[in-house]
Parts: structure tokens; sequence; C-alpha cells
């Protein structure tokens, strides 16, 4: 081929093997200059019928010397400099290999005859001095043949065609307009496996993995006292708490247990039997694991709110967990998740990929323990104390004014002090319904009650307005405000008529008591029942002003104490369990004394 013949060819078609054509062309023009060897990578692509210069966007300067010609090669796409804003091209020693391997399909090419036109038509353009001269026809003549090796040797390569981006060509435009060059697009990096479902679990509130949109609780599967209530908040952050958290698998006891740890912050520890039962050989070592862990929480941080989450689903759970609590002096709140599908044992069993035989034994254990032995209001720790500080002030007195106004038939040396007299009963409380676990007459109802679900695990302050004593029992009397006389059951006093006739026409909320301690063969329960007694009696005139109030006497060994000062007893309205046992007996029970007391 004729040497002479360099410079740049000045339109370029628009297919691609029009493209490595005019590369191949313009590579051979290229080889009569020194210092712009031939390669394929520094040539631009021009398309769309303009025009554009090979290496740098200039055309090299004819240089007559003579130069031997390099054999056409089979190219394929050039990939011209990328614009800033574009992507970084990739490294060199990455794309040749892909430019031998899989060379770039060739579309239909272009009749020959569009070429010859084109180029007389660049022709006529005048030239500027110092602008390449169009090609010769002896050029022209160049490239035709340069044409049919690159289709010999295309045909050649194993029959494969080389790929030419149809969504991103390269596209060129002359004297200062915007110049599209070839884009190569970066390989795609695979997503890791599990990294989706890994989110989706995560995000799923419920702690199982998420199935739909169905799952997603609503802003009233939040709605606790212990949540909303910045009263009953403010009071837990200055005591001792303990909430149970039981339910079905995947019901959103994780869901709850993270919303109570964000509401009381660093005042708050979760404990969750998930995190026991992965090195547990049986049910019984991991919550072995779990108590041991709570009870250290309990003895060595100050954590105010103590958060243990599990199916809880059987009364030996229940009230283990309730000892644990009055062990270390706390409150006990249960809590069950309020999701739209927290007792569907279908949903249950999507969610959880568990069996339905399972989740349906599951379910019906849990119905068996839904209701408690008994709700009621349960005062604070530091309440507590106050209260029995009081109480312990008024036996003393009592027995001081024994000694000094009444006379004794008891022998000496068998009487004991009234503090003696009575043996106190667990936790101090005051009992809105016996509920025997659902056995007993109206606690099914009552446990429906709006004001009950929605007042459970409330803060309220009691008002302790007298202290009484009898043969059996001392207690205290709980006066009920309006808002506390919603959530007293109605027949509570017409249900004590059989044993105290007569308390059926007190008014409502007249058996509240707190049961401060009784005598040995006595249950707490005939506490409210003796207040009833002295209640039912006509008002007798006070006996002595004390300094804590006026002390009546009601005969029969029955003295109550009006105090001057009301105490205000922060309780929390909840609920208690009870190993299993000897049925409950409510009624009245001849005590079996042992000593006396001459007061008494």
């Amino acid at each position: 081929m004729d040497p002479e013949n360099n410079g740049e060819v000045s339109e370029m078609l628009e297919s691609p093997q029009q493209e490595v054509e005019v590369a191949v062309a313009t590579q051979l023009a290229e080889s009569a200059e020194p210092e712009k060897p031939a390669a394929a990578e520094n040539l631009l692509l021009v398309v769309n019928g303009s025009s554009a210069a090979a290496t740098n966007d200039t055309v090299p300067v004819e240089d007559d010397s003579p130069r031997e010609t390099p054999e056409a090669e089979p190219l394929v796409s050039v990939a011209a400099p990328e614009e800033p804003d574009k992507a970084p091209e990739p490294e060199k020693q990455e794309l040749e290999p892909e430019k031998e391997n899989e060379p770039e399909p060739v579309s239909e090419p272009v009749p020959e005859a569009e070429l010859v036109p084109q180029t007389t038509q660049e022709e006529a353009v005048p030239q500027q001095p110092g602008e390449p001269q169009p090609p010769s026809p002896k050029k022209v003549e160049a490239i035709v043949e340069a044409q049919e090796v690159v289709k010999e040797a295309l045909t050649q390569n194993d029959g494969k065609k080389t790929e030419v981006s149809e969504e991103k060509p390269a596209e060129a435009t002359v004297q200062g307009e915007e110049v599209k060059q070839a884009e190569v697009v970066p390989p795609v990096v695979p997503k890791k496996e599990g990294t989706l479902e890994k989110s989706a679990k995560s995000a799923d509130p419920t702690g199982a993995e998420a199935s739909d949109a169905a799952t997603v609780p609503s802003a009233d599967s939040l709605s606790f006292p212990l949540l909303k209530h910045e009263k009953t908040k403010d009071a837990l952050r200055s005591s001792r708490t303990l909430v149970v958290i039981r339910g079905l698998p995947g019901s959103g006891k994780t869901f709850l247990s993270r919303a109570l740890a964000d509401a009381y912050k660093e005042h708050c520890s979760v404990f969750c039997a998930d995190d026991y039962a992965e090195n547990a050989d049986s049910g019984a070592d991991t919550h072995k694991a779990l108590d041991e862990a709570v009870v250290a929480c309990c003895a060595d941080t100050p954590s105010v709110l103590v958060v243990v989450d599990d199916t809880n689903h059987t009364q030996e759970r229940l009230a283990r967990l309730g000892e644990l609590a009055r062990e270390h002096r706390m409150v006990v709140v249960f809590l069950e998740p309020r999701t739209e599908w927290s007792t569907d044992a279908v949903q249950l069993t999507k969610l959880t990929g568990r069996k339905p035989a399972t989740i349906t034994a599951m379910k019906r254990q849990l119905e068996e323990v839904r209701l408690p032995l008994f709700f009621g209001w349960f005062l604070l720790p530091l309440v507590q104390d106050q209260l029995r500080s009081t109480s312990s002030d008024f036996l003393t007195t009592l027995d001081d004014f024994k000694k000094n106004a009444v006379g004794s038939s008891v022998k000496e040396g068998q009487e004991v002090p009234l503090e003696q007299y009575y043996k106190a009963k667990g936790s101090l409380h005051s009992t809105t319904k016996f509920c025997d676990y659902g056995k007993a007459e109206g606690a099914k109802e009552y446990a429906e009650k709006p004001a009950v679900s929605e007042l459970y695990g409330s803060v309220f302050d009691l008002t302790v307005s007298a202290l009484f004593v009898t043969p059996r029992t001392f207690g205290a009397r709980v006066s009920l405000t309006e808002e506390q006389l919603v959530l007293w059951p109605a027949d509570a006093e017409k249900e004590a008529e059989s044993s105290v006739p007569g308390a059926a026409s007190l008014p409502m909320g007249s058996r509240a008591h707190i049961t401060l301690g009784c005598v040995e063969g006595v249950k707490p329960v005939q506490t409210g029942l003796d207040l009833l007694e002295i209640l039912v009696l006509q008002q007798v005139e006070p006996v002595t002003d004390l300094e804590l109030g006026s002390l009546r006497f009601y005969g029969e060994g029955r003295w109550m104490l009006e105090l001057k000062e009301p105490v205000c007893a922060a309780a929390c309205f909840s609920s208690f369990y009870k190993r299993r046992g000897p049925s409950h007996d409510q009624g009245k029970k001849e005590p079996k004394k042992k000593k006396n007391c001459a007061i008494l």
C-alpha cells in the first residue's frame, strides 16, 4: 500500500464494522508518523457521520518519510479517553484479553458506495493552513482493501462476533461540539447471599422472619402504661420492677422488650431465653441459666427494670419468676404482646416455621394460665417499708395502751407482743379480684373489662386511711378514689354477705384492704372479711386519741385506728401467680391459737 496516503479519514460510519474498518485505515495512515506508533487503545472512534481526530483528538501531520506498512490485524472496539464525569476506565491489562477472546459483533456493513460521496463532501470543505488533508483516491482504495482484510479475519475468528454496546455507542462531533466517548461499564459485583434475608429479619419487630406487611405491629400494640403513662414511668424509674413477657413464638415479645429498653434506656436490662438456649441441653437448663442471670442482675446492678423475654406459658415458670421478684423486693408485671396475630396459630406457624401442633399445644397451655391467681395493687418496695414502719408503731402503741388502761386475764408469761402475734404474709398488696386461674366465679368477666386491660401495669396512689386488728388478722383499710373504683368488682361486698351479714349494704370498695399479718393458720382473705365486720357495726366513740389518730374499740378484740395523716401508698396494678397446690379456699376458718394476746 502507498505510504504517502496518510492522514485522517474525515468521515466515519455508524455501524460497528465501519468503526473497525476506519480504525484500521487510520492505523495505516499513522504508520508514517515516527512519534505516534499505531496502537488500538490510542484511537478515537468516530460515528454518526461526523469526523474526529485519532490519538488525543488531533490528526498527525503527513510525513513523507517511508515506513513499512504493518499488517492489518482484526481490531475490536477501541476505547476513547474518558471524560472526567465518566466512570473510570478499567486497567489496560484487564481489557486486552477481552478484545482478543471476545471480538465485538459486526453490524450490517454499510455499502461502500456511501463512503466515497461522504469523502468527497469532506474534500469540498476548504482546508485551513496546517489542517490535515483529506485522503486521496489511493487512500480510499487502501481503505477498501482494509475492509476485505478485516472481513476475512473476522470470519476466521471461530465465528465469534465482537460485542458492541448498543445502549451507549461512542459519539463525536467536530469543531467545538460535545464529544461522547465510548464507556466501559464496570462489572456488577454480586450481592452476598443472605444479606437481604438478614436485613428483612432484623427489620421484623416481632423477632421472627418477616413474611409480609401484615406482620408489622400497629401503634396500638405498644399501648401499655409502662410505655405510655408518664406517672407510671416516673414511679418505676425510682423503684425496682421485674417485667415478665410471655406469649407464643413470633407473637411480638422481642418487639415489646426492645420498646421497654428504649423507654427506660440505661435503667433497663433485658434477658432473652433464646440467648441461653444455644448452650443448653434442655428447656430446664435454659431456664436455670436464665434465672441465674436474672438473679445476678437483681443483686449486682442498679437496673430498676429487669425484662425477661420468653414464652413463659406454664404456671410453674410464671410462679418461679414471681418468687424471684419477691425475693429481691421487686414488683412483678406480666405482659403479653398485643399484635394482631399474637394468638393466630396459623400466622405464627408461617412466621416461625414451627409445627402447627407445637404452636397449638403451647397456645392451649398459655390459655390455661392467662388469668392469674388474683389481680391487685402491689405496693412499691419503698412504700412497703413506710407502711410497715407505721403499722409497727401502731402495734407498739396498742400494747402500751393495753398495759396502762385494759386489764388482762391472761396469766403472766403466756401473753406475747402483738408484733409477734401476727405473721407477715408476703409482699404488701390490695387484692381486687380473686380469679383462681379462671376458676373463680366472675373471673373471666372481670379480666375482659376494658379498664383491666388498659390500666394493667399502671401505678396508682392508694390512700391508707386506717389500721385495724382482730383476733385473727392485722390489716390496713384502703379508701379508693373514683378512678380506682373502676378496677373494683361491683359484687365484691355482696360476695361476702354469706360470711358477714349486712356486707352487701356497704358502699362499693368498702372491702379494699392490705393484709399486714395473720395469726398462724389464718389465710389473708380473712382480713377483708374482718374489715367488713367492723364496718357493719355501728360507729362507736373513740376510746382515746393517740399521736397517730383516733383509736376505736368494736368489741371481741377488734380495734381500729383512724389515721390523722393517711398514708399515700404508690402501688402497681398487676397480678399474682403461685405454684400448684391444694385448692384455694376463701371461706372463714377458725384459727388454731397456740398463744394468747391480752389486748385481743
